[in-house]
């Protein structure tokens, strides 16, 4: 009992030294969330400039999903919310139970930022425009800027 109660103020420790260490990162991360939330009711940089989602799009819903064990909601939203998970949790037990540098970590990444890749390029080859959060977000920067951006989309994609 008494070990346990070390580790778990040893990993509260670190917890709190990497958001005194990092605190800028995280208001900066805070403030660019609310802004762009408030501003352009979204989050993503490429979808508010292109109307195109990214790689990562979905993938906050896929892991809520995954958590509340909607697996197949999971899965369609965005499949590689499982190995980013998995990978997070590695990390977490890695640098704040266990104390320890994260082994590993940039073959991890590379290897979870090709699978991210692989996934997007297939369903925007699969299922763009037509399925959530596949689809095309109107209104975007490029639209409301670019003359006939809109039309050259509808013409090369028929979106």
């Amino acid at each position: 009992m008494e070990r346990m109660k070390r580790m778990a103020g040893e990993a509260a420790r670190r917890v709190w030294t990497d958001i005194r260490d990092y605190k800028e990162v995280l208001l900066l991360f805070a403030a660019y969330y609310i802004l762009m939330h408030a501003v352009f009711h979204a989050f993503c940089p490429l979808v508010m400039f292109t109307g195109f989602p990214g790689a990562g799009c979905g993938m906050t819903r896929a892991v809520f999903f995954l958590l509340t064990g909607q697996l197949g909601r999971s899965w369609r939203m965005n499949p590689m919310a499982v190995p980013v998970l998995l990978f997070v949790l590695y990390c977490a037990v890695s640098r704040y139970l266990l104390g320890k540098r994260v082994r590993g970590f940039r073959v991890c990444l590379f290897l979870l930022l090709l699978g991210l890749l692989a996934v997007y390029l297939y369903r925007m080859l699969t299922v763009f425009p037509n399925r959530a959060p596949y689809v095309y977000t109107p209104n975007n920067f490029l639209e409301r800027t670019v003359p006939y951006y809109k039309e050259f989309l509808h013409k090369i994609l028929g979106i």
